[in-house]
């Protein structure tokens, strides 16, 4: 374990240093406040003989209390680790291929950014409370204190210690549920970003993603340090509260101190100190068994992702320049153990619309994540021109793409902010030709805030039609080579798919698309047809030529001349 803690802490900001010391201070504060029992015994009975004792004891007490309090540098290093390596984590996944997400649930690599990160501090914890078990012994075993007969001040000590938590609890619930409520927006940011990942990849955001994450991080990270402060405050009422109690405990001693056997109330005080926090401390350490459990599993699990290979998007090449026909050769790729594409070639000519037609699961969407290199480990050649896809940075192809999917890829924010996304430098005027060629005044005039109007997670405010036009106006900013469209119409009505048609066309225009359809209609217009079956090309070529000669096609066209013709792409 101490090597795998050592890679993830690589590049983290340590707190070695910052737990020492706020061990040292918070011993230093029990001792300071100890000590001025006889001070305070004295003055409880009316002894202000000297303003200058008065004077000292306050100033000995207000030293006591800073002390304990700046004991929090340690617990803010607590709170730096988790979020550095929150924010090292999140990078990671970023830069992770697709199917990393598709082996692993949104849930599960959520769990490890928000929560796995609160178990790296553990072992430094355990080291806190180490410096201040060694320090409060060393004490003991110095001082006068040892004396048996007030052991039973031990387990007096555990028990009010015991019910100022529960009082103490009261104080921190507020610094636990701005906690709790900044960790769910973090959770909801981060799954609705890893259900989007695809989109994400395809625009090539992942710097974007990279940054907005960190804010919402950083927000976190503002709250744990209110939630340290908070916690902080509580144990600095309780010490002060058990304080109080020493009065109690001076009564209680004071037959012994007359007949000798305590050479002063400092000494009680002193014992009694060490006694109450030597019992925290032993309760901590009755309990780490199962927080180093957890902290084994949470950080073998943050381990994992950071040794999993990235994708590289930019190796220093460039290659814009490519472009051409897209071909497959040979193409072949498995999910886990079942092959979905099995030896697939074909080709998308440049500058002419080329459709994908076949029933579910014969690996038609799977095709188009390979054509833009969302999956990249898969066997064969895939060539744009003369030029294989290998040859080509990851990030400059995925550049000539743009897609359109079933599901338009919203995010919380304003409409302007969605149609923008994955768009470099784009103007005023262009904006605005291209919300217009779509159709999306009407939709922007009807919300009093305009282009401003916040769509609400996964852009729940909005209609599917209205979702869809957004997402074809951000293809269109973002002024692809090469379009894809997999059933951009499929989960719409009707009406919407016949108002959504034109600016398909438009976005189509001058552009290579290359479209998975259930539509005979726009099957038969297309310049060039593919159909696939059990993972494989079963035919290619003219629409007019694939209808005489292949049986599927035959009964698809067969199907749609039955009813009503549909165009949903």
């Amino acid at each position: 374990m101490k090597k795998s803690l050592k890679e993830l802490y690589r590049g983290s900001n340590v707190p070695v240093i910052r737990t020492i010391l706020g061990s040292l201070f918070y011993v230093a504060g029990t001792i300071v406040i100890a000590t001025q029992a006889d001070s305070m015994a004295e003055l409880s009975v009316g002894n202000f003989d000297s303003i200058k004792r008065i004077f000292v004891y306050a100033f000995m007490c207000i030293l006591g209390y800073l002390c304990m309090y700046l004991s929090i540098i340690a617990d803010l290093g607590f709170v730096d680790l988790a979020t550095g390596i929150r924010k090292k984590v999140w990078k990671k996944t970023m830069n992770l291929p697709y199917r990393y997400f598709d082996r692993e649930g949104p849930n599960h690599v959520i769990s490890r950014i928000t929560s796995d990160p609160e178990y790296s501090y553990q072992p430094f914890k355990l080291l806190q409370m180490s410096c201040t078990l060694i320090a409060f012994l060393l004490m003991v075993f110095v001082s006068d204190a040892a004396v048996y007969e007030l052991a039973f001040v031990l387990v007096l000590g555990f028990i009010i210690t015991m019910v100022l938590m529960f009082v103490a609890a009261k104080y921190s619930e507020r610094g636990a549920t701005y906690t709790t409520a900044k960790l769910a927006e973090l959770t909801a940011f981060l799954a609705e970003r890893f259900n989007r990942m695809r989109f994400i990849k395809a625009m090539n955001s992942e710097e974007k993603e990279t940054d907005e994450a960190f804010e919402y991080i950083d927000r976190k990270y503002e709250a744990d340090k209110y939630n340290a402060m908070a916690l902080t405050m509580a144990q600095f009422g309780q010490s002060f509260i058990t304080f109080i109690l020493f009065v109690a405990a001076f009564l209680f001693g004071a037959f012994m101190i007359k007949n000798g056997s305590l050479k002063s109330t400092t000494s009680l005080a002193i014992f009694y100190a060490y006694g109450g926090n030597l019992a925290l401390i032993f309760r901590f350490f009755a309990q780490f068994p199962t927080v180093f459990a957890a902290t084994k599993g949470g950080s073998g699990k943050l381990i994992s992702i950071l040794r999993e290979h990235e994708e590289i998007l930019d190796d220093g090449r460039n290659e814009a320049g490519v472009q051409g026909d897209i071909s497959l050769s040979n193409i072949s790729f498995k999910y886990e153990d079942r092959k979905v594409l099995d030896g697939v070639s074909l080709r998308i000519p440049k500058g002419k619309v080329t459709t994908i037609v076949g029933p579910n699961g014969s690996g038609k969407s799977t095709v188009l994540k390979v054509i833009d290199r969302i999956y990249g480990d898969f066997d064969g050649n895939l060539l744009m021109g003369e030029e294989n896809s290998r040859n080509v940075p990851l990030k400059e192809w995925r550049d000539k793409f743009g897609v359109v999917g079933q599901n338009a890829s919203m995010f919380e924010g304003s409409i302007k902010d969605n149609i923008l996304y994955g768009a470099t430098e784009t103007g005023p005027e262009e904006l605005n030709a291209v919300i217009k060629l779509v159709g999306l005044e009407g939709i922007i005039d009807k919300h009093g805030e305009g282009l401003d109007f916040n769509v609400g997670p996964n852009g729940e405010k909005l209609s599917g039609g209205e979702q869809q036009r957004i997402a074809i106006a951000r293809a269109m900013l973002r002024n692809p080579e090469y379009l894809i469209l997999d059933e951009a119409t499929a989960n719409l009505d009707t009406v919407t798919e016949k108002e959504i048609k034109n600016s398909i066309m438009a976005l189509m225009k001058g552009r290579t698309s290359i479209v998975v359809t259930h539509s005979y209609e726009m099957a038969k217009e297309s310049d060039n047809l593919i159909v696939m079956k059990d993972g494989r090309v079963e035919d290619q070529g003219e629409p007019g030529e694939v209808l005489m000669r292949n049986e599927f096609y035959r009964d698809f066209a067969n199907a749609y001349n039955k009813q009503e013709g549909s165009i949903c792409f």
